[in-house]
């Protein structure tokens, strides 16, 4: 059991490099689907509840924005949908509420600050916007996790920053080298 809780670890880290490596929303919000399954097997697994509740409001709102954004689906289906999410995000609000009371400590606090920096991220259609709270979300998160000591997404920030900071940074003064690396190309 522990080695498979190690192998979704490191497969949570793979799939945070896909999320961040993609220069559009579209490609980003499809690699998001495969870290969403991950990471809500392995948020259960080693009983986080705020990871396992960000990642079904992870995927709850890259589903809703891919469905709004890249898709013909009515606008009455993605307006139910849009309201279930809603009503899912109020329930997962109380539920952070009670947990964080249950046990206060500056981890869980944070860790609960992360999953709203995360939300606005994905809310947003603009990729820079979302790769500067992404960016945010990697100090926040990394912290937490460090205090809660999860080794995999202490890495997993880490990886965020570098990667988000190089998007934000790096790219806009030397675009060309992103054609180099074969995963970040248009």
């Amino acid at each position: 059991m522990d080695s498979i809780v190690q192998i979704l670890g490191w497969t949570s880290v793979v799939f945070y490099i896909f999320l961040l490596v993609f220069n559009t929303m579209q490609r980003m919000r499809l690699a998001s689907f495969l870290s969403v399954a991950n990471d809500v097997v392995w948020g259960f697994m080693i009983g986080v509840m705020p990871k396992v509740l960000l990642n079904l409001v992870v995927g709850s709102v890259s589903f809703y924005r891919y469905l709004n954004d890249f898709t013909n689906v009515s606008k009455k289906v993605i307006n139910v949908f849009l309201v279930l999410m809603i009503a899912a995000l109020i329930y997962f609000l109380n539920f952070a509420i009670n947990a964080y009371l249950a046990d206060p400590s500056l981890g869980m606090l944070l860790t609960w600050a992360d999953f709203v920096i995360i939300l606005i991220a994905l809310s947003v259609k603009n990729i820079k916007i979302y790769q500067s709270f992404m960016f945010l979300s990697a100090f926040v998160g990394g912290y937490a996790y460090y205090l809660l000591g999860i080794d995999q997404m202490v890495v997993i920030k880490i990886i965020v920053a570098l990667l988000s900071g190089y998007k934000l940074f790096v790219h806009p003064l030397y675009p060309d080298l992103e054609t180099k690396l074969l995963f970040w190309k248009k």
